[in-house]
């Protein structure tokens, strides 16, 4: 009776608020993505630690990291959350079932490779609603429900969810006509790299991720510095005008490169490849349009 009672009173919000915290190691940015006050926020998550009966985060004035408890919490409470979702998903599914299929995704997959899929797809009569947001939003949006499919660009699979590599690009650090390296023949080096100034997309990308993975061995973050942007646009713009070394998906940049505006650089000892995911909650997606677009683009 008394875990019943426990079931009852927990808040499905908190555990999303807290799922947060453990991806972005901070309160206030898990509060500012959930659209709370910092106050409020930290008081949801003292009320879900004391009904738990565990602490859950360790606070300090740089962030907020997972206890040995929280971590092995922040994993089944994910899959309390997609279960939670997927239940409202089914409910939905009954009202409008095979006509409308919500999709979330990055902006470069929306704009270079999704436009391909859903031309070959078999989505004849499906309303599609499309969502964009960067890798990390468009997770918690799959998570919360809002999305039966989403498609996500980063080196790892997200927690709590079902997900299939479906694409890999390369990533590739270019600089502009003004920049020094821009006439650069002899080939670089990983630790020469991050010794410069380089021009990376705000946390939360998953280009941003793929390069840290990539660079972090060579040093990355304890040497040189960086300008943070946007996003992908803001970074090729960036790097036009000679702010630094900005990496971006080739495809992103195949005309400046043809038309010489932007220039690759060669570095002999890292490759940067990026995985496209799609990412759905639990054996297969809810929906029968989404299942369809799935069984066309999984490998």
């Amino acid at each position: 009776m008394a875990t019943m009672s426990v079931v009852d009173a927990l808040d499905l919000s908190a555990l999303r608020l807290f799922l947060a915290v453990v991806e972005l190691g901070s309160v206030s940015k898990a509060a500012t993505r959930h659209r709370l006050a910092q106050p409020s926020a930290t008081a949801k998550l003292q009320k879900l630690e004391r009904l738990l009966g565990v602490q859950l985060l360790e606070r300090s004035p740089s962030g907020s990291v997972a206890t040995a408890a929280g971590v092995q919490l922040a994993a089944a409470g994910a899959e309390v959350v997609a279960a939670a979702a997927a239940l409202v998903d089914r409910g939905e599914a009954l009202r409008d079932e095979h006509t409308h299929l919500a999709i979330t995704t990055t902006r470069h997959v929306a704009d270079h490779v999704l436009p391909g899929w859903i031309a070959e797809g078999s989505l004849q009569g499906v309303r599609l609603d499309l969502i964009e947001a960067d890798t990390l939003t468009v997770v918690q949006t799959v998570r919360a429900g809002e999305a039966v499919l989403g498609f996500t660009e980063g080196p790892a699979a997200p927690l709590g969810l079902r997900s299939v590599v479906v694409g890999r690009e390369q990533v590739v650090p270019v600089v502009g006509r003004s920049h020094p390296w821009y006439d650069r023949r002899r080939g670089l080096t990983g630790r020469g790299l991050v010794e410069m100034t380089l021009v990376l997309t705000r946390r939360g990308s998953g280009t941003r991720d793929v390069v840290e993975a990539a660079l972090a061995p060579f040093g990355l973050g304890t040497t040189g510095h960086h300008v943070e942007v946007a996003g992908a646009t803001a970074a090729r713009l960036a790097a036009l005008n000679g702010e630094g070394v900005a990496f971006l998906p080739r495809c992103r940049v195949e005309e400046a490169l043809a038309g010489e505006d932007l220039r690759a650089l060669p570095v002999r000892d890292v490759a940067i490849e990026q995985p496209v995911r799609a990412v759905w909650r639990g054996a297969r997606p809810a929906d029968p349009p989404a299942r369809r677009l799935l069984d066309q683009i999984r490998p």
